[in-house]
Order: C-alpha cells, then sequence, then structure tokens
C-alpha cells in the first residue's frame, strides 16, 4: 500500500488521532483472508482470471503521532503479517493500529516518503525477521466535515505515491460533495477475526449508507479502467461511523 491511506479513523477525549488506513491502502501486494500474501497461504495470486473484480487485498497499518497538528501521523505497513499478528501488538506509547480493511482498487506504490530523523521501518512483530513494518504514508493535516448521526467525518491531506487502479467490469462507489467533488470508495473496515466483507459489485453493497448530509452516494458500473493517481497528496474522506471507510477524491 502506497506511501498512505490507512484509512483508518480514532477519535479518542482530549486528543485526535486520524489514521488514513484507506490512504496508503491498494497498494499492498495480494492478501489471504487472514491478513497474510496470497502466496504465503499456496493460493492463486491470480483468482480474478474473468472476473472483472481483483483478488481481495487487506491493509492494516501501524501509526505515529508526529505532534505537528492534531492529524499528523506516520503511517507503518507490513505486507507479510497477518490478522492475528496484528492483533497481537501492543502498541507502544505514542503508536496507535488503524483499522483493519479491504482494499477495493489495485494499487501500485511507487515509492515511499523518507525523513530525516525518522526509522524508516519499525519491528513489532518478532517472530518476522528484521523490522517488517515499512513507512509508507504520512497523513498531513486534515478538517473535520461532519460529526453528528453519520458518524465521524475528515478530509485529510495525505502524503503517498500510489496509483488505484479499478477494473472495466468493476462497480465504483461514489460520493459527490455540494460543490461537486467526486470521492471514490478504496477502504472499507473488515472485523479480522471474522472477515466478510461486502460484495462490492451489488448495488446495495453499503446496505444504507448514505455519507455526509448534503452529499449525494451513487455508484456504478466502469466501463473502462479508472486510475487514481496521485504523485504527491491524495485527497481523502474518512468516515468513522459502524463502519470506516475511506474515499478518494478525484483530481
Amino acid at each position: 500500500m502506497g506511501a498512505l491511506v490507512n484509512v483508518g479513523l480514532r477519535v479518542g477525549f482530549g486528543t485526535i488521532v486520524v489514521t488514513m488506513s484507506s490512504l496508503a491502502c491498494g497498494v499492498a501486494p495480494s492478501i489471504a483472508p487472514d491478513g497474510g500474501p496470497l502466496e504465503q497461504q499456496g493460493l492463486p495470486v491470480d483468482a480474478s482470471v474473468g472476473n472483472p473484480v481483483p483478488e481481495l487485498r487487506f491493509t492494516h497499518k501501524m501509526f505515529k503521532s508526529t505532534g505537528e497538528n492534531m492529524f499528523a501521523t506516520l503511517g507503518y505497513e507490513c505486507f507479510e503479517c497477518t490478522f492475528e499478528q496484528f492483533l497481537a501488538i501492543d502498541p507502544p506509547e505514542g503508536w496507535s493500529k488503524g483499522p483493519t480493511q479491504v482494499v477495493l482498487p489495485v494499487g501500485e506504490l511507487r515509492s515511499r516518503p523518507s525523513f530525516e530523523g525518522v526509522p524508516d521501518a519499525v519491528d513489532f512483530v518478532p517472530e518476522i525477521p528484521g523490522d517488517e513494518y515499512l513507512l509508507i504514508v504520512k497523513n498531513l493535516d486534515a478538517r473535520f466535515v461532519e460529526t453528528g448521526p453519520n458518524g465521524i467525518i475528515v478530509e485529510a491531506q495525505v502524503m503517498r505515491d500510489t496509483v488505484l487502479r479499478y477494473a472495466a467490469g468493476q462497480r465504483v462507489h461514489e460520493l459527490t460533495s455540494p460543490e461537486g467533488d467526486l470521492f471514490t470508495l478504496f477502504a472499507y473496515e473488515v472485523d479480522p477475526r471474522n472477515v466478510d466483507p461486502p460484495d462490492f459489485q451489488a448495488a446495495d453493497a453499503l446496505g444504507d449508507f448514505t455519507g455526509p448530509e448534503g452529499w449525494t452516494y451513487s455508484s456504478r458500473i466502469l466501463e473502462e479502467e479508472m486510475a487514481l493517481d496521485t504523485p504527491e497528496t491524495a485527497t481523502v474522506l474518512a468516515i468513522r461511523a459502524d463502519t470506516q471507510s475511506g474515499w478518494q477524491k478525484r483530481e
């Protein structure tokens, strides 16, 4: 997953940490339902031949606040860790876990961010040799869009170098702001102990979801491939309701 989007939103009393797992989502290799890479599960990496929907991919990240503002965090991703290993992590002081999410597009991480005085990788899982969690994203800042019955919703600026690709024939789920800005769903929370994501090809996949007040939710089947290309900074809508989700703005 690219430099970003662990699109999870965590809000605590006194401090607010926005973990955009979705921000970095979509750039990880194919992952099996337990969170580990398909290659490690002995499953076919390309099980989607003849199907417009890519093999399911999942993301789970560790975040560290930078202290620059209430939203600024560094996001680290482990591409070989299972859900079980992620759940076993006891975050050190200053660290937090992002949500576990299924990633809808196929993603490419072209490069990873690097900052002076910041570790490029961190070791959280002793049984995996080396530092398995890699820095892939930085959440720069955010603003509140809404807090209320629809959940806590923020619009964040996320630093990453990624391309998220949706295949022709794939259904995309979209939110349109009152100003006409279009955001596409790229990450959706799942229970790591019982992974059972919705069928995103179904028109009613998100149930009675409506999005922020004044926004319009819709879905459609793509006639051709669609790519969300982020060479530097993405604008991401992070929604924390009954289910956390991440939506990237189409520029």
